[in-house]
C-alpha cells in the first residue's frame, strides 16, 4: 500500500485549498454556504459557495449569524489502512459538530461542556467512513463573535503523528499551566509560613497572596469546565484566573519600594471587585465589561515598574532590574493575547497569558530572596557583633568580679587583723598587763607569774591556731586543741581521754568560729583542772543528725546547777557557743563531775536542741574511752 504521502493529493474544489506537510494535510481554506442553516448544506440547494480562509476569526470577520458551516474536500487514491484523525490546534466556539462524508463522527457538546475553550482537539475518524476518491468534511460551528470565537486550521493525517502534535500543544497550553499553578500555590504556602514565622514581612505576605490566589482561581476555573452552561460565573473565574494574582503582586511592588498609598490601593481593589462583578452578571454589557477590563488589566503589569523606578535604591539593584524587565514582558504577552483575540495576528497561535504569572512571580521572588539573604547576612553580622560585645562584657564582669573578690579578700584580711588585734588586746594584752602590774608590785609569787605567763602563751597559741587553714575540717581544730593541752594535763597529773570519730566537712568554719570553739575548750579544761579537782577529763566528738556534737566530761567535784548563781563563767561559755554558731548545754551535780555538750550545725541547719541526757549517775570520764598516752 502506498504511503499516506502518496495517497493524499492536493485538491482544488471551488476555492478549497489544502497543503500537505510531513504526511499531514492542512486545510488553509474552506467552503461556506454564506448563510446559516440547521441541516447539512446540499450543493444542489446552495446557489453560491464562498471561500473562507482558515483560521477564521469571527471577531475580525463575523459570519452572518451565530452558526456557520465549513466544507473541506480532499481526494484519496485508496483508503488508508491505518487510523486517521482530524486535529484542531485550539477550539474557541460554543459548539461544534464534525461530519465526514455526510456522517457525524464527533460533537463538542457530547464530550465537553458548552463554551469550554479547548486546546489541541484530536478527533479520530471511525473505520469505514473514508472512501476512495473525493471525501468531504463538514464542520457545523456555533459561536459568538463578541466572545472572540472562530475556527482554526484543520489537519488531517495519521493519528499517531497528530497525537504527538496534540500532546505537545496540550502540554504547552494545558498541563504546564496546572503545574505552574500548583507549584506557585506551594510557594505561596511557604511564603505564608515564612511570613508567620519571620516577623510578618509585608513583602512575604503579598507574595504569598499572589501564589495562593493563582492556585485558587485555577482550581475553581477547572471545576467549572464541566458545567452545562457557560454563564457569567465562568467568565468571572477566567478573569480571576488570569488577573487575580495581579492585585497582590501590585501591592508587593509597592511594599518592595517601601511605599504605602491607602487611597489609590483602595481604588484599585474597588476597581478589581467591580470588574469581577460586572463580568459575572449576564447581560448586554457583559461582553463590553469583559473586553474593557481584560485589556486594562492586561496592561497593568506595565504600571508595576513605576514604584520601582521611583526608588533610587531599588532601580540600581540587578534583581529589581530583572523584575522591571519581567513586568514589561508580562504586559507585552498579555497584549499579544488580546491582539490574537481581535484578529490582528494568526488565530492559531498559542496564548501566552498562561506563562505570565509564573514568569512575573519568579522574577519577583529574586528581590525577595535577595532581601531575605541580606537580612540573614545582617543577622549573622549582628550575632557576631553581639557575641563580641557579650565576650567583652563577660571580660568586664570577670575583671569586676576579680576586683570585687580582691576587695573582699582585703576586707576579710582587714577584718581578721582587727579581730586578732582585738583578741590579743582583750586576751593576751590583758594578761600581760595584769602580770606586769603584779610583777611591779613586788609581791608576786613565782608560781603565780609562771601560771600567768603559761596562760598568756596558751592564749597566743590559740590565736595562732585559729588563723591556720583547716579547710572546714573540725577534726583538725580538735587535734590542735589536743596537741596544745596534752602537756598541761600531764603536768597536772590528770588523765586525758580522747575519742573523736570521722567528722563531716564544715565549709563555713571561719577563724572566728574556730577561736570560739578553742576558747570553750580552754575554759572548760581550766575549770576542770583548777576548780573541779578532776582526775580524768574525756573528750568525744561524733556526727549526729544535722550537727557535729562535741562532749567534754570530767570526774571532778561538780556543782549543783540549781544552786549556782549566774556568773561570768557560764555566761562566757554561752557567748562563745553563739560565736561558734552552735548551742551549749552544761550538766553537773555535786560530787558527780561536769558534762559540757557543744552542738555545731551542718550547713544551713539550725543548731539542734540539747535536752539533758539523764546520765547524771554515770561515771566520769565516759566509759569506753581510751586514756591519752603520757607521751606523744
Amino acid at each position: 500500500m502506498k504511503s499516506l504521502l502518496a495517497a493524499l493529493l492536493a485538491t482544488f474544489a471551488l476555492g478549497s485549498q489544502a497543503a500537505e506537510t510531513d504526511g499531514v494535510l492542512t486545510f488553509e481554506r474552506a467552503e461556506s454556504p454564506g448563510y446559516s442553516q440547521p441541516l447539512l448544506p446540499d450543493e444542489a440547494r446552495v446557489p453560491l459557495w464562498t471561500t473562507v480562509a482558515l483560521p477564521h476569526n469571527w471577531y475580525a470577520d463575523p459570519p452572518p449569524a451565530n452558526r456557520a458551516w465549513y466544507r473541506l474536500r480532499f481526494t484519496l487514491d485508496e483508503v488508508p489502512y491505518r487510523s486517521e484523525s482530524l486535529y484542531l490546534a485550539r477550539l474557541s466556539v460554543s459548539d461544534l459538530a464534525v461530519y465526514v462524508n455526510q456522517r457525524e463522527i464527533w460533537r463538542l457538546g457530547e464530550n465537553y461542556a458548552l463554551g469550554a475553550p479547548l486546546t489541541a482537539v484530536l478527533i479520530p475518524i471511525p473505520p469505514g467512513v473514508l472512501r476512495e476518491g473525493e471525501n468531504v468534511i463538514d464542520l457545523e460551528v456555533e459561536g459568538d463573535a463578541r466572545w472572540y470565537h472562530g475556527v482554526p486550521r484543520v489537519h488531517f493525517g495519521d493519528t499517531k503523528l497528530l497525537a504527538k502534535r496534540a500532546g505537545m500543544r496540550r502540554l504547552f497550553q494545558g498541563q504546564v499551566i496546572y503545574f505552574f499553578a500548583a507549584a506557585f500555590g506551594v510557594v505561596g504556602l511557604l511564603a505564608l509560613w515564612l511570613w508567620l514565622r519571620g516577623g510578618r514581612d509585608a513583602m512575604l505576605f503579598w507574595y504569598a497572596m499572589s501564589g495562593l490566589t493563582l492556585v485558587l482561581a485555577t482550581a475553581l476555573w477547572y471545576l467549572t469546565l464541566w458545567q452545562d452552561e457557560a454563564g457569567g460565573a465562568r467568565l468571572a473565574l477566567i478573569f480571576l484566573r488570569f488577573n487575580g494574582y495581579l492585585m497582590p503582586l501590585l501591592i508587593l511592588h509597592l511594599r518592595l519600594a517601601q511605599r504605602r498609598h491607602p487611597w489609590p490601593e483602595g481604588v484599585l481593589w474597588a476597581a478589581f471587585a467591580l470588574a469581577v462583578g460586572s463580568i459575572a452578571i449576564e447581560g448586554p454589557w457583559q461582553w463590553l465589561a469583559w473586553s474593557a477590563w481584560g485589556i486594562l488589566f492586561a496592561a497593568l503589569p506595565a504600571l508595576f515598574v513605576i514604584p520601582l523606578l521611583q526608588s533610587r535604591a531599588l532601580r540600581r539593584q540587578p534583581a529589581v532590574l530583572l523584575l522591571l524587565l519581567a513586568d514589561v514582558v508580562a504586559a507585552l504577552l498579555n497584549l499579544h493575547d488580546w491582539a490574537l483575540r481581535l484578529g490582528w495576528i494568526d488565530f492559531d497561535r498559542p496564548y501566552f497569558i498562561y506563562f505570565v504569572p509564573p514568569f512575573v512571580m519568579l522574577a519577583a521572588a529574586v528581590p525577595i530572596l535577595e532581601r531575605l539573604m541580606a537580612g540573614l547576612t545582617a543577622t549573622r553580622r549582628m550575632n557576631v557583633e553581639l557575641e563580641q560585645r557579650v565576650a567583652a562584657k563577660a571580660r568586664e564582669i570577670e575583671a569586676g568580679q576579680a576586683r570585687l573578690q580582691q576587695a573582699q579578700r582585703e576586707k576579710a584580711l582587714a577584718e581578721e587583723r582587727r579581730r586578732i588585734m582585738a583578741d590579743m588586746h582583750d586576751g593576751l594584752g590583758a594578761r600581760l598587763v595584769s602580770l606586769l602590774s603584779v610583777a611591779q608590785s613586788g609581791k608576786a609569787r613565782p608560781e603565780e607569774l609562771r601560771e600567768g605567763i603559761a596562760a598568756a602563751l596558751d592564749d597566743l597559741r590559740l590565736t595562732v591556731d585559729s588563723v591556720q587553714s583547716v579547710e572546714g575540717d573540725v577534726g583538725v581544730v580538735l587535734g590542735n586543741v589536743r596537741h596544745r593541752m596534752r602537756s598541761v594535763f600531764e603536768r597536772a597529773g590528770v588523765r586525758f581521754l580522747w575519742n573523736v570519730s570521722a567528722l563531716p566537712r564544715m565549709d563555713d568554719l571561719t577563724p572566728e568560729r574556730i577561736l570560739a570553739i578553742q576558747r570553750i575548750f580552754l575554759e572548760v579544761f581550766s575549770n576542770a583542772l583548777k576548780h573541779a579537782g578532776a582526775r580524768s577529763v574525756a573528750v568525744s566528738a561524733m556526727r549526729v543528725p544535722g550537727a557535729v556534737q562535741i562532749v567534754i566530761a570530767d570526774d571532778g567535784r561538780g556543782f549543783d546547777a540549781g544552786a549556782v548563781r549566774p556568773g561570768n563563767g557560764l555566761a562566757n561559755l554561752q557567748l562563745r557557743a553563739r560565736q561558734a554558731g552552735g548551742t551549749l548545754l552544761v550538766e553537773s551535780d555535786a560530787g558527780k563531775g561536769t558534762r559540757v555538750t557543744l552542738a555545731l550545725p551542718l550547713g544551713e541547719a539550725e543548731p539542734p536542741d540539747l535536752p539533758r541526757t539523764g546520765e547524771k549517775e554515770a561515771q566520769y570520764p565516759v566509759s569506753g574511752m581510751s586514756p591519752e598516752p603520757s607521751r606523744a
